[in-house]
């Protein structure tokens, strides 16, 4: 058994962002029902260890099937925690995300709109760090999903100096996994 962090493959490449898009802008909607029925199955073993950490046999996957968030955290050991969600509460859109009281607040900054896989997104940090980072992508005309790399340091983690590049390559990863279903 290899000890923990050491990784056993290269570093995986960035997400394939585009051009901000309008946020309610949702051309070809994902169908969400392996998402509902069992999210943590939506990032392969490869995946996981490109986001999560590597060697991905570290990482455990907890269903979340309460509100306010529906979804999977893939856990490790030394904590870190990659999580990807559907909202149930609001705000559950992009519009809605950019209309809240927190963003409002500039408790979101910073905040960048742009695409993943031909979808709105928007990064931004929450509760006034920028070492957790979040992405929301809007993934039908009322849902968007939401995901989340944070933990104090991340062992084997590919993304441990650039979160962001982490949670942006976690929600290609997830959407297009749930096209292909």
């Amino acid at each position: 058994m290899r000890p923990f962090g050491t990784r056993t493959r290269t570093d995986p490449a960035p997400a394939q962002t585009g051009a901000p898009l309008p946020l309610d802008q949702v051309d070809k909607p994902l169908d969400l029902a392996k998402f509902e029925t069992d999210p943590c199955s939506l990032l392969t073993k490869d995946q996981v260890a490109a986001v999560a950490a590597d060697p991905p046999a570290e990482v455990s996957a907890f269903r979340k099937a309460t509100a306010p968030i529906y979804g999977c955290s893939w856990v490790t050991p030394l904590g870190t925690n990659a999580t990807a969600s559907k909202p149930a509460t609001r705000p559950r859109t992009l519009t809605e995300l950019a209309e809240s009281p927190a963003r409002k607040g500039d408790m979101f900054e910073p905040w960048t709109e742009t695409s993943i896989e031909g979808l709105p997104a928007i990064v931004y940090h929450q509760r006034g760090s920028t070492d957790d980072c979040s992405v929301a992508v809007q993934v039908t005309d009322q849902q968007m999903l939401t995901f989340q790399i944070c933990g104090k340091d991340l062992p084997g983690n590919y993304w441990a100096n650039d979160r962001c590049g982490g949670v942006a390559k976690m929600a290609e990863a997830v959407i297009g996994n749930l096209r292909q279903n």
